[in-house]
Formats: C-alpha cells, structure tokens, sequence
C-alpha cells in the first residue's frame, strides 16, 4: 500500500456519515472481513465519498472536505470509524487515512455501472415510497412483501401507486403519474431509508437498468447521496380486494391538525404496551372521538378525550394495534371510516390512504368514562358576533377556572393522570421495601429461633447422656 496523507474532516459530518452507513454494515463481524469496511475515495476536489454494502445495497455518501491533493481510494474498518468520533465535538477535525491490517481494496465489491434515463420523483411520490417502506413486512418469509410497490398498470394521468403492506396494515400512496416507470416493480424495503437525511433528502431520482441475469437494477440519487440495489423480482399480491369501496363506510370522522397531533403524542404514553396485539380503541361517541387503553386485561377500559371532531354517521368504537394508529397520525392521516367494530378502518388524507385490521379486545364495552364537558364543533376560525354583555361585579373562583383548563386540555389531564400514577406507584414501592425489610427481619430472627433451638436440643440431649450414665 503506498503511503498517503491523511485527509481532514469535520467531526460531525464524519458522524452523520457514520450513522448512515452503520445501517448497513452491521457491529457484529460477518464471513467476509472486507464488509466491515467502508471504501473511502475523492470523485471531485472538495469532496469525499464514504461507500458501504451489505452485497444487497450500496449506500454512497458525500462529505465535503478542505483538500486540494488527489486521493487514491483506500478502505477504512468500520470499527476504527466509530472509535475514532468518541467524545469528539462537531467541530473538531479528525485525520481519515489507510489503516494498516486492512483487506486489500480489489476485495471491496464492485458497484454495477449501467446508463439510464434519470425519473424525477415528485414530492408525494418521495413522501409515498417512505411511507409504504414504513408499512412493510419484516418477515423474512413474505419476500414479495418486504419492499414497496410502484403499481404503473392503471390508465390514465394519475393512476399509478405506490403500496405497502405486511398483511395487517396497507398503506397506499394514489393519484400519481410515474411516467418514466415502463413496467410495475418493487424496490426493497432496508431501514436505511427511514434514516433522516435520506427521508427528507429532495429531490429524488430513480434509475432503472435492463434485466440480467434475471434481476433488475436500480438507482436513487439526492443530493448527498445515492442508493442502489435490485429490485425484488415476483407478483406482488392483488392488494386492490382489501381496500372497501367508499359506500362501505358508515361512519366518517375528520380530525383536526391539533387532534391528530394529540394522538401522535398521547399513544405513547397510554398504558397497555404488552398486551396482545398491543390494543387501542377508537371511540367516538356524541361527537367526541377519544382513546381506549388499559394496562391489563381484568382492568375497565380507560377512556382519554381527543377532541370534538366533525362526524357523519353512527357512534362506533373499534379496536386496532397502537402502532399502526401512531403510524398513520405521523402521515397526517385525519381522516377516520368506520363500518363496524370488526371491519377494516380505513384513514385518508386526500391521495393516501391506510386500510387497518382490527383486533379483537376483551370487555370492549366495560369503559370507565372521565367527566367531561359537552362535545362542541370543532372551531371554523370565525367568531359569530354577540351582544356586549353586563360586566360582572366578582371574579369567579380560580379553583373553578383551573379546573376548566383542565378539561381542555386533554394532554395535561392526561399528564396529571401519568404524575398520579407516578405518585401511586411510588408509594407502593415503599410499602414494597418496608414489607421486604420486614420479611428480612423475620427471617433472620427465624433462623436465630433455629440456632436457638438446636442448642437447646444439643443441651437436652447432653443432659439425657448424663442422666443415663448416671443411672
């Protein structure tokens, strides 16, 4: 290897770096040493190229650097990246060279070179690919299913999508146009692309090679960065029988921005994570549309208010699993069809939509309901203009005034209920230690009781020798 300086980079972009290719290059050493290695070269001046793989994909990042000389690639251990931007600030700058004991450089695989039209993704059809690889199937065994579907087979100018599902939720991006894309495909799912730069990276460019060899490649480009692997080749399933038709819904619930972005931060915090199927109820009952959660199965249901929404539609209560709920909050869903208790939910926003399973919950109708005050329609931003009123002559209570606060706000409820609870659960940790202090005690005096009475025995047998001897 022959000898090269060293180049200089900043701290945190080295960071950033490294969290990306992490995602591809696991902390556990795998067969071939050469995969624990990040390829390191200069394409331009003024820029450095940290490239990874995991034989599957090639995340290739770009980091800008203050350096004029040229640059021979070289490899650099994974290993001795991550140790090297321990307890380092953002702004220091850290020296990125060869490392001796490295696997040679003609071991690192080769990254496929083919010529195609670049495909400029418009932003939902970005947003849409992001959220359907969300939705994806983890099961090794659902290959089909672990990656997103670009479905180009309908006629006219936006009737192509992009789906995900794992077979208990789908999420399906429409009224797209696609027209660079010739034929359906399914790129692979990684969870690199739920990684922050990538997922928010605009614009993106989809590259799609010839088929050899019975696969089929592919390239997204951004700024900073670029993505290639094969497209998974297979049928994806009819996933158009699972979503209802419109007139199916009986009831439709539209959620505000607030309400939605209530939901996003109260699932996490309701109890009942480790329950099967890890339940939470839609409840939407004279107007009001609120959560059902509880910790364990012999426990009521705990009803937490959302907010009055705008519903069409009988009162229904469902159940579906949290996750896929958070889920579609996240997305910006707001919008809530309902058939019955055991029917798909489906939750839209415009072109995007998610179909949900429901689960089945045990004692759905044994609530334990919070006072509240009367569901009120959701404010149209206009105020309606009222008669000047006589002014009062006392302030009300301000015990009264909190407690209304209070109620309008489901999120301090809530976090009132969560400092109770703490409160409780503090206390029974001390009662918990002192029962635990008073089983040691007995048992230490317990087992003084024993010696206790062993010497008594070794005494009484002692003096029966005696006695006998005597006689």
């Amino acid at each position: 290897m022959k000898t090269q300086t060293t180049i200089q980079i900043r701290a945190g972009d080295l960071k950033s770096a490294i969290a990306g290719l992490g995602k591809l290059i696991p902390r556990s050493q795998t067969s071939l040493p050469v995969l624990q290695c990040v390829k390191v070269d200069m394409p331009k001046r003024g820029i450095l190229r940290f490239t990874a793989t995991d034989l599957h994909l090639t995340l290739t990042l770009d980091v800008p650097v203050v350096w004029e000389k040229k640059v021979e690639p070289f490899l650099v251990p994974m290993p001795r990246l991550r140790e090297m931007i321990r307890q380092t600030r953002a702004d220091e700058r850290l020296s990125v060279g060869p490392v001796a004991k490295t696997p040679p450089l003609e071991e690192f695989p080769d990254t496929s070179v083919f010529r195609a039209s670049p495909i400029e993704l418009p932003d939902p059809a970005v947003a849409g690919l992001v959220h359907a690889f969300a939705c994806s199937s983890q099961d090794e065994s659902r290959h089909i299913l672990r990656g997103a579907f670009l479905d180009t087979s309908g006629k006219g100018s936006k009737a192509h999508r992009i789906v995900g599902t794992d077979g208990r939720h789908l999420f399906s991006s429409n009224s797209l146009h696609l027209p660079g894309v010739k034929k359906p495909l399914i790129l692979p799912d990684h969870k690199i692309w739920q990684w922050k730069p990538i997922a928010e990276a605009r614009p993106w460019t989809l590259r799609i090679g010839v088929e050899r060899n019975g696969t089929t490649p592919f390239r997204v480009v951004a700024p900073g960065w670029s993505l290639q692997g094969a497209t998974v080749e297979g049928n994806y399933p009819n996933y158009r029988q699972v979503i209802p038709p419109g007139d199916q819904f009986k009831t439709r619930v539209n959620v505000s921005e607030a309400a939605l972005d209530t939901m996003a931060r109260l699932i996490p915090r309701l109890p009942g994570k480790k329950l099967a199927n890890r339940p939470i109820g839609l409840h939407l009952e004279k107007g009001r549309l609120g959560l059902l959660a509880r910790e364990s199965n012999d426990e009521p249901w705990i009803l937490h208010p959302i907010d009055a929404v705008e519903a069409r539609g009988p009162d229904l209560c469902t159940f579906v699993n949290r996750d896929y709920l958070k889920k579609a909050a996240a997305f910006g869903l707001c919008e809530i069809s309902l058939t019955d208790a055991m029917s798909p939910v489906q939750i839209s926003r415009r072109g995007d939509l998610m179909i949900v399973m429901p689960v089945r919950a045990i004692d759905p109708e044994r609530i334990e309901r919070p006072k509240c005050d009367p569901a009120r329609k959701p404010s149209s931003g206009k105020r309606k203009k009222s008669a000047p009123s006589k002014p009062r002559r006392s302030r009300p209570p301000r015990k009264k005034a909190k407690a209304q606060s209070e109620s309008d706000d489901p999120i301090g409820a809530v976090e009132v209920r969560i400092a109770k609870a703490n409160e409780a659960l503090a206390s029974a940790g001390q009662q918990l230690d002192s029962a635990n202090d008073s089983l040691r005690t007995a048992r230490r005096r317990r087992s003084e009781d024993h010696e206790e009475l062993r010497g008594f025995r070794s005494l009484f047998s002692s003096i029966r020798k005696i006695a006998g001897g005597s006689n």
